[in-house]
């Protein structure tokens, strides 16, 4: 209640810009002083709505906005408020902001994932071609810790995905499972994406080459047959697949069967 308070109070004077007047500030720093660690969340909301107002209403608009976030540096996390930032930028169309924002917070929290995905994502939106997200994947992966590498590709495989770039997105998943085949979840991840496009032979094809591999434990391969189950009952109660993805996993199930000897 106290914070949505400070947000209505920030919306009530949003006519004014902030960063100048100490009569309508004042009362929001003493405030924010008074949320103990645990509001952290709360604190960086009202800072994020503050900045967000000077957005609207500051004048001139870029000076007043850095003067703010410069100021809740002081107060929040300063990840978290810069990707609240760049989520501004983007959000009113102020790409250039945008960009070069990125440039530098890929420097300052470089063994971050989420911070390059942001970089790839925003590259991806601006249509930019193959060679600049190699680059900047390649940046990454030289920055980022190895145990962050597969989680940092596999997300940007996803994106690929989601940007209007699947061919990508289909080579990187490619090479990232070449390296770890029998990583289930990756290949749940990479399933899930192209069932989203909706490529029925696509799908199929996948499903069939993983499940024709009869390496993985038990239960992987049945979290297998099962998701390959179910796509293709989504299809359709009569799809006359159904029933061959069900003898696959009979097929499976007595194949792994202790073999007996009858002699």
């Amino acid at each position: 209640m106290f914070v949505l308070f400070l947000l209505v109070y920030l919306n009530f004077f949003g006519c004014i810009s902030l960063s100048s007047s100490s009569t309508t500030v004042s009362p929001v720093f003493r405030a924010l002083k008074t949320i103990i660690p645990r509001e952290e969340e709360e604190k960086l909301n009202v800072w994020v709505a503050y900045f967000n107002l000077e957005n609207e209403y500051g004048s001139p608009r870029e000076d007043a906005v850095k003067k703010v976030f410069q100021r809740a540096l002081q107060y929040c996390d300063p990840k978290k408020l810069h990707l609240a930032l760049l989520a501004m930028y983007e959000r009113t169309e102020q790409y250039e902001l945008a960009d070069e924002l990125l440039d530098r917070i890929t420097k300052r929290f470089k063994t971050s994932c989420k911070i390059w995905l942001c970089r790839i994502q925003f590259a991806l939106k601006q249509g930019k071609d193959v060679e600049y997200i190699k680059a900047i994947v390649n940046r990454a992966l030289l920055s980022l810790p190895h145990r962050k590498r597969i989680k940092f590709l596999s997300q940007t495989a996803i994106l690929e995905f989601k940007c209007g770039v699947p061919e990508e997105g289909r080579s990187r998943f490619e090479l990232i499972l070449r390296e770890y085949p029998k990583r289930t979840d990756l290949w749940s991840v990479y399933l899930d994406q192209e069932i989203r496009l909706g490529d029925v032979e696509v799908i199929r094809a996948l499903f069939e080459r993983r499940v024709a591999c009869l390496t993985l434990p038990p239960k992987k391969m049945q979290f297998l047959f099962k998701k390959y189950l179910n796509f293709e009952k989504s299809l359709g109660k009569d799809n006359e697949r159904i029933q061959l993805v069900q003898q696959k996993a009979i097929e499976y199930v007595q194949s792994s069967l202790p073999s007996q000897d009858n002699s």
